[in-house]
């Protein structure tokens, strides 16, 4: 039972001089009077915000969730608070049906430890996608989906399949895309050749995003208008973007956001497990990569992913996008959730919710991270950059 003291980020606004009472995990009242006599953790410099959700993430600090070991979920889970991350969807890449497979039931039999970020299901990109927009994933295992896929792979592990991405091009029978929906599973084009209208007709079969907008899709174009262009036309659709400085421009950022606004643009990292390489070459995971600053490419220059976590694209958003902080804090908490349909009370500072809390000094970066009510991470200076 105690309180934090300060600036308060929640619902894209800030509120200053706020008390938050924590007790048994849970949020027990927000606001300027201290109502108990109980421990007050003040916040001088910085914001109290809600604990970020990262939906699209591979790997971090070169654990990767499609790696052969069970153990990387629970690895990658105690690792996520020294990024702010709270809450995230474990995503694959395009894989065997086996490999597949593995991935999701290493999910599935994954428990949650405490102290560490809590898994909300998966995300599974790839293998039903376009090869000319394959981007880094192998183009030896993309195929189409179909309901052979629907039976043995994704409705045996319907309890932790959250989101799949999808080229809807490639999809044989629209009616499959209802049936996932049904299932409540959440549908992303990406990784697309797709027209502006197969977007439209596969929204009215329940597809509501677009990964990681402006990479590996069909672009904005004035006479064929692709999914990029798409992705700005339908106001149903919610955006993932890589605020990253590399994968899209810091414009075209703000751009989208100007269009599209807080509610649906949603902040990810898409990191791939790289960021803690130096810069330089290597092998890894079947691959020959080049990492140099934020950039991991293949030897043939395709980006492959992001070396980024989601605190610095929240940090870069802000710096270089021009968007406020209370906005950015808002597209990487409550859009991620809205886009999955979420009804867990999380991504808000606010009664009844969950205690998952990310404290940022004035520079945004980490300094302490809090899930269920309980420090799991506090920086040090040699955590600093």
């Amino acid at each position: 039972m105690y309180y934090l003291y300060g600036q308060v980020i929640s619902d894209g606004k800030i509120y200053k001089d706020q008390y938050v009472e924590i007790k048994d995990g849970v949020i027990r009242y927000v606001g300027d009077i201290k109502r108990n006599d109980w421990h007050v953790y003040q916040v001088e410099c910085g914001y109290i915000c809600p604990g970020l959700v990262d939906i699209h993430i591979h790997a971090v600090d070169g654990f990767d969730f499609t790696d052969e070991d069970g153990e990387v979920f629970s690895e990658i889970a105690k690792r996520l608070p020294k990024y702010g991350v709270t809450s995230f969807l474990a995503t694959s890449r395009t894989l065997s049906k086996a490999g597949l497979t593995r991935f999701l039931h290493s999910a599935d039999s994954y428990l949650e430890e405490e102290n560490s970020s809590r898994m909300l299901g998966t995300h599974i990109e790839g293998p039903w996608i376009s090869n000319k927009y394959k981007g880094a994933q192998p183009e030896e295992y993309i195929r189409r989906l179909t309901w052979g896929d629907v039976k043995e792979v994704i409705k045996p592990y319907k309890r932790v399949v959250q989101k799949i991405t999808i080229a809807p091009e490639e999809v044989g029978d629209y009616a499959i895309l209802s049936y996932l929906n049904r299932l409540g599973i959440t549908l992303s084009a990406g990784h697309t050749n797709a027209t502006l209208d197969d977007i439209g007709r596969a929204i009215e079969f329940g597809l509501n995003q677009i990964t990681h907008t402006f990479n590996a899709m069909s672009p904005v174009h004035h006479r064929e208008p692709g999914a990029a262009a798409a992705a700005l036309y339908y106001p149903r659709l919610i955006c993932e973007v890589i605020p990253d400085g590399v994968h899209v421009h810091s414009k075209i950022i703000e751009l989208l956001y100007r269009i599209k606004g807080k509610e649906k643009v949603a902040l990810i990292s898409d990191c791939t497990g790289y960021n803690n390489l130096d810069d330089g070459e290597y092998f890894i995971r079947n691959k020959q990569l080049i990492k140099k600053d934020n950039e991991v490419t293949l030897t043939s220059g395709n980006l492959a992913g992001s070396s980024q976590t989601l605190d610095k694209g929240v940090q870069y958003a802000v710096k270089e996008c021009n968007i406020p902080i209370e906005e950015a804090i808002y597209m990487a908490t409550r859009t991620p959730l809205e886009a999955l349909n979420i009804e867990e009370k999380l991504g808000r500072i606010s009664t009844g919710y969950k205690a998952d809390i990310v404290i940022l000094n004035d520079e945004l970066a980490v300094e302490k991270t809090i899930i269920n009510g309980e420090l799991v991470y506090e920086r040090c200076v040699e955590d600093g950059d």
